[in-house]
């Protein structure tokens, strides 16, 4: 007990102080994941495994024809494409033709303006077939009437 009592003087007179304790601060391995959330240090060192055990191909795969058929459902039910169209752009999908959701919207966007332009060339060769025959029946009148 004496020694804890001239301990004690001997701390009030400043003689001797208590340490503080020894902080371990984790600043900076919160600025670092808060970087690895964003993406960053994520470069070929860094990496374990093989980029299919990482992120397997058919797993993409998978999701890609996912969205695309979920998409070709949605168009075909909202008749903004054909079931012919339909059919034969899902085979296309699992033929591996379309890359993501934008190149098969592009794809049926180019389909239906095809199909639009080809409806109204053949109006034109429609009428100008209905043309032709009109001039060719007055021509024959013509020719009877003279004859």
């Amino acid at each position: 007990m004496y020694i804890g009592k001239n301990i004690r003087k001997l701390v009030k007179d400043h003689i001797i102080e208590k340490r503080k304790t020894q902080i371990h601060s984790r600043f900076r391995v919160k600025e670092w994941h808060a970087a690895v959330r964003k993406g960053r240090h994520g470069g070929t060192g860094r990496r374990k495994g093989a980029r299919n055990a990482r992120m397997p191909s058919e797993v993409l795969w998978m999701r890609r024809q996912r969205v695309l058929r979920r998409l070709l459902r949605k168009y075909r039910d909202a008749k903004k494409i054909t079931c012919s169209q339909y059919r034969q752009m899902y085979l296309r999908a699992k033929g591996n033709m379309y890359k993501n959701k934008n190149v098969l919207i592009e794809s049926i966007h180019k389909d239906k303006a095809d199909k639009k332009r080809d409806a109204e060339l053949e109006a034109q060769r429609e009428a100008r077939r209905a043309k032709n025959t009109v001039r060719k029946e007055k021509r024959i009148a013509r020719k009877a009437v003279v004859d």
